[in-house]
């Protein structure tokens, strides 16, 4: 039998707006079913001051399909911050390093980095939102590129506040990315994508932080396949046996590359691997990081190439036994 469950302050975080889940009183005189019914409470992104209510009525329900419910709310609770400004067809001029125009072709990606003002106090980073877009040369439109927009948001709770008292939170950015795709295209090795636009500016008086960042890049789609993605699947092994082992050449050839003039890709997935069947060249792709490799040392220690095949997905190990120290070093059973 039920009783009287509640669960007042279960509280999660999606893009800063918190979710209460309450089950109210069970065998009542509203609800002569004995039927548990919730209340899922959560602020309006963007009516902050408001609260929208979603009953939901589950009789049996257990508690991991309500958090599933919740997990299902959160992803159709999409940020504010970017609702204008970047429709397909939008043109968007930029500056440098030459000038140039992209039309926006998709919306690809949202995340909103909001924090509140104890947690920027904190020094953890800026408060921010970032979208990547696919975009087109307007001279050129089949040239296709990549584009990423970082503005800088208003502390959590500071939303509806005036402009001026926004503005007073304005700060400065150049992504680490942006550096990344700077020192890249100048050393120019010919398995990272290029730099083809940036534009730093700062919000007007109708954007969120007035004053604030709003840093814009545009970098290379390079050709080829990607071989493999985020959510688990690959093209790498539908392909012949001996196109993964050419594949695998190019890899050591360009790692080690990208190695020599201190970088190194921000994940080690078949998911930052680009093949070009035509031209011979694999693509290392995802640099938004900018993990630079270690200068300190004048000759840096080789690198281990049969254990950077299997962290990029090159190759399958049979067993864990490659990452333990120690290891004997027999490939016989991976799948190669």
């Amino acid at each position: 039998m039920w009783g009287h469950l509640t669960a007042d302050y279960l509280r999660l975080p999606i893009n800063r707006w918190l979710i209460q889940l309450s089950i109210s009183p069970l065998f009542s005189s509203s609800n002569p079913s004995g039927s548990p019914s919730s209340t899922l409470h959560f602020p309006n992104p963007t009516t902050a001051s408001e609260a929208i209510k979603l009953k939901v009525i589950y009789p049996h329900t257990s508690s991991s399909l309500i958090n599933l419910l919740i997990y299902a709310l959160f992803a159709s609770i999409m940020p504010p911050w970017f609702r204008k400004g970047i429709d397909p067809g939008t043109i968007i001029n930029f500056d440098q390093p030459v000038p140039s125009r992209w039309q926006i072709v998709q919306k690809l990606s949202e995340e909103d980095w909001q924090l509140t003002e104890a947690e920027y106090r904190r020094g953890e980073r800026l408060s921010f939102a970032v979208t990547k877009l696919l975009c087109c040369n307007q001279k050129n439109p089949s040239t296709f590129a990549f584009m990423r927009i970082y503005l800088q948001v208003p502390y959590s709770g500071t939303e509806i506040d005036d402009a001026d008292t926004r503005a007073t939170q304005a700060a400065t950015l150049i992504p680490r990315e942006l550096l990344a795709y700077q020192d890249l295209t100048a050393q120019d090795i010919g398995c990272t994508p290029k730099l083809l636009g940036y534009k730093v500016s700062t919000q007007d008086n109708r954007g969120p932080v007035p004053g604030g960042f709003a840093v814009y890049l545009v970098w290379e789609k390079v050709p080829g396949v990607r071989l493999g993605n985020k959510d688990g699947s690959n093209e790498f092994w539908a392909l012949d046996n001996a196109e993964r082992e050419e594949i695998r050449h190019y890899f050591e050839k360009n790692l080690q590359a990208i190695r020599g003039i201190g970088y190194f890709p921000d994940t080690s997935a078949l998911s930052s691997l680009v093949w070009d069947k035509n031209s011979k060249t694999l693509y290392f792709i995802g640099f938004r990081r900018r993990n630079i490799v270690s200068t300190a040392q004048t000759e840096p220690p080789p690198l281990d190439m049969t254990k950077r095949l299997a962290f990029f997905g090159l190759v399958e190990p049979n067993s864990r036994a490659w990452l333990k120290e120690g290891w004997d070093r027999d490939t016989t059973k991976w799948k190669w």
